[in-house]
């Protein structure tokens, strides 16, 4: 592949997308909860990680970037995390996501509320993606959504279990955007200064959670659609429910948005596969600690051997290489992969993989380092 000049890395898509889409959707991609103190503390921790490179060694050649996690051969130590309401940020995209990271050998994670289905997601990229849940009250619900998911041939669940209550969010209050934007004439201008945004709209429509349509009643209003889904969903996640789901899902189980050692330590004796340790890119409490501040105090409890995902802020290969020297074994990005297709449509997606590995092989040969295992000889 190519590289585009235009977009020699993500910052440049950041930039790109900030133009492209409207406030609307930009505000709820790259904002954060409050006064985004936990949203900028992700990107200033990871900053802060320092790595020492060796120069001296005998090897020659390239980094091999090349993963086993889970179970599985991966082309390199990083995926997709899922993004609720992607179809917001630019139509499609989870479908563009989802084709990219199957053909570059890396694992795409779609979120219930995204707006692609399990069906054609599952379509796509067979026996390939993870499917999120955010758990429902009712377990036969639960049970339901996840027949669908392993009829569609998803193996892995990431359970989300730190959304305990109702998010509150000041962009997005502002701009009126609840379960369906709220239409006024200073959002018609902003979409009418973003032809191209607007263009993709028309075509495919106003993003929908159809994921969730099965389990509501017909006939509601966008106001009554999200009174239900507010009620259906289960936002206290207990050790005993995961319990349920572990009973519940025969394949790989991920338990996401872990920040103590305590819980990483009760996910792995209810038989949990893995963890993320993720503040949920600092969109649910502005005083939590970053991924890359706990990762060492998690990988210390769970022990050397247990598998740990991470993610917060990531934007650049050395970032990357920053969680895995701290601990981590696989690092997820959500914003960084939807600045790429708001940037550029469909070829953002590959256009964005395809930049984070040639950083991760390139700065990985600049430190010294032969593989992801190796990084956490590099931590200073």
């Amino acid at each position: 592949m190519n590289l585009d000049r235009r977009f020699p890395c993500i910052a440049e898509m950041e930039k790109a997308a900030r133009r492209r889409i409207p406030k609307i959707a930009w505000d709820y991609l790259a904002g954060g909860i409050g006064l985004e103190v936990s949203l900028d503390r992700n990107r200033r921790t990871l900053d802060e990680v320092i790595l020492t490179p060796r120069y001296l060694g005998e090897w020659e050649g390239s980094p091999d970037l090349s993963t086993r996690f889970l179970g599985r051969d991966w082309a390199a130590p990083f995926g997709v995390a899922p993004v609720g309401l992607g179809g917001l940020l630019w139509p499609r995209s989870a479908e563009y996501l989802v084709r990219a990271a199957q053909e570059a050998g890396i694992p795409f994670t779609l979120s219930t509320v995204a707006n692609a289905t399990i069906e054609e997601i599952g379509a796509l990229a067979p026996g390939h993606p993870w499917f999120q849940l955010y758990a429902m009250k009712d377990r036969e619900k639960n049970r339901h959504i996840l027949g669908r998911a392993k009829a569609a041939g998803f193996d892995t669940l990431v359970v989300t279990v730190d959304v305990p209550k109702k998010m509150r969010r000041d962009r997005d209050m502002r701009n009126g955007l609840g379960w369906a934007p709220g239409w006024d004439l200073p959002l018609a201008i902003d979409i009418a200064r973003h032809p191209a945004w607007a263009m993709a709209m028309a075509k495919h429509g106003m993003p929908r959670f159809n994921n969730l349509t099965d389990y509501l009643p017909q006939g509601l209003t966008v106001e009554q659609i999200g009174a239900e889904l507010s009620r259906l969903r289960d936002g206290r996640i207990t050790a005993t429910k995961l319990g349920q789901y572990r009973e519940d899902w025969d394949g790989k189980l991920i338990i996401k948005g872990i920040l103590s050692p305590d819980e990483a330590v009760i996910c792995r004796d209810v038989g949990a596969d893995a963890v993320v340790v993720s503040n949920h890119g600092g969109r649910q409490i502005d005083a939590a600690r970053s991924a890359v501040e706990v990762l060492p105090a998690i990988r210390a409890a769970v022990g050397p051997d247990y598998p740990l995902l991470a993610d917060g802020g990531v934007r650049t290969g050395l970032d990357i290489m920053r969680m895995i020297a701290c601990g981590a074994d696989f690092v997820l990005l959500g914003r960084a992969f939807y600045y790429g297709v708001a940037a550029m449509g469909a070829a953002g997606a590959a256009h964005a993989i395809h930049v984070l590995m040639e950083e991760l092989s390139i700065t990985m040969g600049q430190l010294g380092a032969r593989r992801p295992s190796d990084l956490p000889a590099f931590l200073e």
